[in-house]
């Protein structure tokens, strides 16, 4: 650029012999903000450069004059400036919540989902979550509202079918607005903020109104919420650590792996309780376990060191292992939990392979090859994986003030995915009836071991779980059943239905669970006996029993003939594990 002097500048003022004020300043006098004023004795300067021996020039470009336009939004990268928050990164500045919730109500509702909720799916950092609440900070920030109205439909849910631990909440305070308003308020949010809300709290409403929807007995809404869920996780990258946000916080990282992986593990319930396809392929991964440590652990600052000292720990179940105090903290158990689910991803693929009438098979199959692991090595891993766990993820003492809930919330659902990897491990291998009715019988002796109080804190989840049992039960049934292997399929049954009895106490969406299963024994008994009684009436007159569909078929053994259950009765034992229904 060519140079410009105050003596060019001021060409006019020499030729006036008058001192004229310069329209523009020098850039030495501009930096400093002080006034420019020509040189006396030296006309190609101004005065400061002058006295400070400083060139004097104009450089800087000029800039558009008149009034700057309003700018209406703020940009993503503007409003992550200024709040240093990666969860903040969409946020809009000029949002606000169209209505107001009591903040105490929505602390208590908080203060729940960590109590019942969160150990199974730790959505969140308690300490950064209940900070942020506390500020209101849900009340100007769209992305993070929605998470919070889907984390308040849960705890409402949860509390009315009387899944809290503590005594302390005054329920009939908590009742109004109902878990289905603060799912509406949290969809709302959801899809109203578009593109512009798209972060890790737009994740975790997805996930929360998937699991709100299961809680309620809507696996249709579940996939719908899932889905949106999947389609944010592409467009987020949420499986690849490496293409996270850049600068995003410890705290941030953790939430991200721990969400991550929760979804992943009921992706997979989903594929196996209500027929879906598992959308997170564990190979497809690239996402580490969240660290073995208590949120109040870990900040922004970094990860503080777990010792003895600064663990909860219970009395009845002292530190065995203290050169790894990390093995006992709850998340470690949560760890183990999900490294059963990708084992079960795997048994998936592996059941629908065996039943070729439910897929395509063309030349692909030759490519590639369909060699598996046999069930009794997997099984076997499986068994090993548990007795290396610690002591306390196996037994549950009952419920008091020192005992850390999170870490018995573990022992149950360890208890749970194991035997569900066996039944599904039987399934695929077409274990008999014995096998099958074994792992189901040592499932409801496990489930029978851990207070109840912490299985109807599960809630629905659970009950869908034991609806996956009892389908893969009754799936036995298609070919012929001799009456000995169905007395072992009863005794089963009428564990399921006691058990069921129990949890389903003021359980709001699946009342009638266990009067359902009940009923269908009843029925299934009335049909043998009348099957006798044809029989015997047949014996009677030396006539042959005619075979049909409905009767018996064979007498190979006519201690134990072979009965094949009329479809009405196999459409009845569909509907007595639908727990999606309400009520009866």
């Amino acid at each position: 650029m060519a140079e410009v002097t105050v003596q060019q500048r001021d060409e006019c003022s020499s030729s006036q012999k008058k001192t004229r004020r310069a329209r523009r300043a020098c850039d030495f006098c501009h930096r400093r903000s002080i006034r420019c004023r020509p040189s006396e004795s030296v006309p190609s300067q101004c005065q400061n450069c002058e006295d400070y021996n400083e060139r004097c020039l104009i450089e800087r470009p000029v800039k558009k004059r008149g009034v700057r336009p309003v700018t209406t939004r703020s940009s993503p990268e503007a409003i992550a400036a200024a709040t240093g928050d990666g969860n903040h990164r969409q946020a809009s500045q000029t949002w606000h919540a169209p209505q107001a919730i009591p903040q105490a109500l929505v602390i208590d509702l908080a203060e729940i989902y960590f109590e019942i909720v969160y150990p199974i799916f730790p959505l969140f950092h308690q300490p950064t979550t209940l900070r942020r609440i506390a500020r209101g900070e849900h009340h100007t920030d769209r992305a993070f509202s929605a998470a919070i109205m889907a984390m308040c439909a849960l705890s409402s849910a949860r509390m009315r079918d009387g899944a809290v631990l503590s005594a302390q909440w005054y329920l009939p305070s908590l009742i109004e607005p109902s878990s289905e308003s603060f799912f509406a308020m949290a969809e709302k949010n959801l899809l109203d903020g578009g593109a512009e809300t798209i972060d890790v709290n737009y994740l975790r409403a997805c996930a929360l109104l998937s699991i709100v929807a299961i809680q309620y007995g809507q696996p249709r809404v579940a996939r719908r919420y899932l889905g949106l869920y999947h389609t944010a996780v592409e467009g987020d990258a949420l499986h690849d650590e490496s293409h996270w946000p850049k600068g995003i916080g410890i705290v941030e990282i953790e939430e991200r792996r721990r969400l991550y992986w929760s979804m992943y593990t009921l992706d997979v319930f989903m594929a196996i309780v209500f027929g879906g396809v598992v959308r997170s392929r564990e190979a497809q991964a690239n996402v580490l376990y969240p660290r073995a440590l208590d949120d109040n652990l870990i900040s922004n600052e970094g990860y503080a060191q777990l010792t003895i000292t600064t663990m909860a720990l219970d009395d009845a179940f002292p530190i065995a292992d203290e050169a790894d105090p990390s093995r006992q903290c709850w998340v470690y158990g949560w760890n183990f939990t999900t490294d059963l689910y990708r084992i079960l991803e795997h048994v998936i693929d592996h059941f629908r392979h065996r039943r070729p009438e439910h897929r395509l098979i063309t030349h692909i199959d030759a490519i590639f090859g369909r060699d598996y692991v046999p069930s009794s090595a997997v099984l076997d891993a499986v068994l090993n994986m548990y007795q290396t766990l610690p002591t306390r993820f196996k037994q549950t003492p009952l419920a008091s003030a020192v005992t850390d809930h999170r870490l018995n919330f573990q022992t149950a659902n360890i208890a749970a995915t194991i035997q569900l990897v066996r039944m599904m491990l039987f399934a695929a291998e077409d274990a008999t009836v014995e096998q099958r009715c074994c792992v189901a019988s040592e499932l409801l002796q496990a489930f029978s071991d851990i207070p109840v109080i912490y299985l109807r804190a599960i809630s629905s989840p659970l009950l869908h779980h034991l609806a996956g049992i009892g389908t893969l039960l009754g799936s036995v049934f298609d070919k012929g059943l001799p009456e000995s292997s169905y007395q072992h399929i009863r005794t089963v049954l009428s564990s399921m239905a006691r058990l069921l009895a129990d949890l389903e106490v003021n359980l709001y969406c699946t009342a009638g669970a266990s009067i359902r299963v009940q009923s269908l024994i009843d029925r299934i008994d009335g049909f043998i006996q009348s099957q006798r009684q044809v029989m015997e009436h047949n014996r009677e007159r030396g006539l042959e029993a005619e075979q049909n569909t409905v009767s018996t078929l064979t007498h190979a053994n006519p201690d134990s003939p072979l009965f094949l259950l009329p479809s009405e009765l196999l459409e009845d034992w569909s509907w007595a594990f639908d727990f999606a229904q309400s009520g009866t």
